[in-house]
């Protein structure tokens, strides 16, 4: 079976890193503020992800997907037959069977994840991408009807939520405004209005509402400036090939 998994996850897939969402995501939003359009990104979070998995709706999934039945057997056999219990002030609660996860550390389990929110982008107008358990869904807002867009596209997002037996932390879904004249618009997830931010931090990245990338360097300036102290401090050497050598190493990692 080849099964092709939408081009919206990044993660756990060859070719797919931190590094290519976020240059195929911020190059399309880029280019939209460069000519004047105002865009919102919403940055979304599931809750406990991989534990949340139901195993019946993967294994329909796996099915619908065309996987043969010895497969599915397999897969089926890996899932199943797992228990576990709960330790509270030395006492035990009762061994109780797992039915909802894919175990993360495991080869399976994260591709396992992928084909389950494989189907989270259909019916989406609006720009989503994935890294496992972030999500971030950006659309152009300078109109009402674009602002009802992405309002559906998060009602969507719910309603797959709600189907698939997960949930999402909407304590910390934040919505980001970009570009200079942006209405500020309010989003709901279901009936929680979302929080407005001025600064995200996005698979390792800081994303501002004026994106200049100021408080991002900042950070990596903060950080090299750390590790110069402790070469200064730590090291008596002062030897050109060593403090090059631990410059190399230590701090030009985070001024790239």
């Amino acid at each position: 079976m080849f099964l092709k998994l939408s081009s919206c996850l990044y993660g756990f897939t060859k070719g797919k890193s931190c590094l290519t969402n976020l240059i195929a995501f911020y190059n399309k939003v880029t280019c939209s503020v460069d000519v004047g359009r105002a865009l919102d990104v919403v940055y979304l979070d599931f809750s406990k992800v991989f534990g949340t998995v139901p195993h019946s709706l993967l294994l329909e999934k796996l099915m619908r997907y065309g996987l043969d039945k010895w497969s599915m057997q397999w897969v089926g056999n890996w899932l199943t037959g797992c228990t576990q219990r709960v330790l509270v002030n030395s006492s035990f609660s009762n061994w109780q069977p797992v039915t909802s996860w894919v175990l993360q550390g495991s080869i399976w389990g994260p591709t396992l994840f992928n084909i389950f929110i494989s189907d989270l982008d259909d019916g989406i107008k609006c720009t989503l991408m994935k890294f496992a358990d972030d999500t971030k869904l950006s659309g152009e807002v300078d109109t009402s009807e674009g602002r009802a867009t992405l309002q559906e596209d998060l009602d969507r997002l719910e309603e797959w939520a709600n189907k698939n037996l997960m949930k999402f932390s909407k304590d910390k879904c934040k919505a980001l405004d970009l570009a200079k004249y942006n209405p500020g618009a309010q989003y709901r997830l279901g009936s929680t209005w979302l929080e407005s931010s001025s600064v995200e931090r996005d698979l390792g990245v800081l994303v501002e509402s004026t994106p200049d990338m100021s408080e991002q360097c900042a950070v990596a300036v903060k950080k090299a400036n750390r590790m110069l102290g402790c070469i200064n401090k730590g090291i008596t050497s002062r030897d050109k090939e060593v403090i090059s050598l631990l410059y190399s190493a230590l701090v030009r990692p985070h001024l790239e």
